[in-house]
């Protein structure tokens, strides 16, 4: 059996365990730089407001309705959904992070007979711990676990949902659309109504080989797991083969120096998550455009790459390459809306992986240069750690005033007016108690 556990509305969630006030309030996550509704708490949602909508259109009903709004604080969310991850793996020692609220649970160590109970215990334990109240669907396959998620949300008193084949289970795939099914997307269910399957009921029925002609491999698994045969295994968490960080600016910019301060920032954050996964890149890439939304503006859209002489992981070292970059790039006379980097060819630093020296560059001075910038990016990444982020950072990355969003030098800073602290990470926003 497979468990799946699904934070509830996580974002909302997130913001609650520090406010309890927001308990039974409406309340809505809006995305980067304020502009759509992305959380929506279960009494926001019966107001009518929908997944996704801009906040400048929805104003009104807010402020009529009293609804709080949050910008999204994402360093937050990572932190908490690390611990409710730390928590599931002390009951469960098989796990799959899939998303940010969402993991896979390999269930064949617990009795069948109580996996109910243990369920039940687990839900109560995570939101004790946590504050996060979760969901949790069980069934054979990875599949059915994720549609028994979904009916832990909307008919189970305790939180927890158990499919098994059986003809309950055919009752339910007959009142389901196809795009309730994990995997099916609406063009696949366009194709798949073509032929005359309707309902999961009917996929869970016909040929497999026949699904596999018409949409993929990926179909024909779907059809094996609705039938209680697995073919998706749970998938450790595995480095990332390329590394992206962008953010649209909070308000236009064509300032080519407030574009590096954006920039070097970027790449500090790409080159910490480069080292948390104990890699190292060969190749960097840079990209910049404009807003293609404000017809009245020159429209410029670019991005440039360039190969490392040899792997590193020094956020000094590519943030120099970064900059060569986008001086290639940088055009005066543009509004420009957005820029980002991306880490190329990262390979896994393993002490047992031997990576092969540029003959070029292959030297004492090197290995010098190369110890040297080790020690220091550990140094860099252990005080931030400890201390909260940006306690060390590049004189390039300019003076960032955390609590103000628009001060001189940094109008390229997303707009988030209505952000809650730092509770977890950052000292000076330690919940106080009057």
């Amino acid at each position: 059996m497979y468990g799946l556990v699904d934070c509830n509305n996580f974002y909302v969630s997130c913001e609650r365990v520090f406010n309890p006030l927001l308990k039974t309030k409406p309340v809505v996550v809006l995305s980067n730089n304020d502009g759509c509704i992305i959380a929506r708490s279960n009494e926001a949602k019966a107001l009518g407001i929908p997944m996704g909508a801009p906040l400048h259109l929805y104003k009104e009903l807010i402020n009529k309705n009293k609804v709080f709004t949050y910008s999204s604080n994402y360093t937050l969310y990572g932190d908490m959904s690390s611990r409710v991850m730390t928590s599931l793996n002390f009951f469960v020692p098989d796990i799959e992070i899939y998303s940010i609220d969402e993991a896979f649970l390999s269930l064949e160590k617990i009795n069948g007979v109580t996996v109910l109970d243990e369920m039940v215990k687990i839900r109560k334990l995570i939101y004790q711990w946590t504050g996060i109240p979760v969901s949790i669907g069980v069934g054979p396959t990875k599949t059915l676990a994720k549609l028994a998620n979904k009916m832990a949300k909307k008919h189970s008193s305790n939180g927890v949902y158990i499919l098994t084949i059986s003809k309950h289970l055919d009752k339910i795939l007959k009142d389901l659309s196809l795009e309730d099914i994990w995997g099916i997307s609406k063009g696949w269910a366009n194709r798949l109504k073509s032929i005359g399957i309707n309902n999961p009921f009917e996929l869970q029925q016909s040929d497999p080989r026949q699904i596999r002609n018409l949409i993929s491999v990926v179909g024909e698994r779907i059809v094996y797991e609705l039938r209680g045969i697995p073919c998706l295994t749970l998938e450790g968490i595995t480095a990332k083969q390329s590394i992206t960080v962008s953010r649209s600016f909070g308000n236009i910019i064509n300032n080519k120096n407030d574009l590096k301060k954006a920039l070097a920032n970027y790449v500090a954050r790409a080159a910490e998550k480069l080292r948390s996964q104990n890699s190292l890149c060969g190749a960097i890439s840079v990209f910049i455009h404009t807003n293609r939304f404000r017809k009245k503006d020159l429209q410029y859209s670019n991005s440039a790459s360039i190969i490392f002489d040899d792997l590193t992981d020094s956020t000094n070292l590519i943030i120099g390459k970064a900059f060569k970059l986008l001086e290639s790039l940088y055009l005066p006379n543009y509004n420009y809306k957005k820029i980002g980097v991306v880490l190329l060819d990262i390979q896994k630093r393993e002490h047992n992986f031997i990576i092969q020296d540029n003959l070029f560059t292959y030297g004492n001075t090197k290995k010098e240069f190369t110890n040297k910038s080790d020690i220091c990016m550990k140094m860099l990444d252990s005080i931030n750690a400890k201390m909260g982020k940006m306690t060390l950072f590049y004189g390039s990355q300019g003076i960032i005033k955390q609590r103000k969003q628009r001060t001189e030098g940094n109008n390229w800073k997303m707009r988030s007016s209505y952000r809650s602290p730092f509770y977890t990470t950052n000292w000076n926003d330690i919940l106080r108690v009057s």
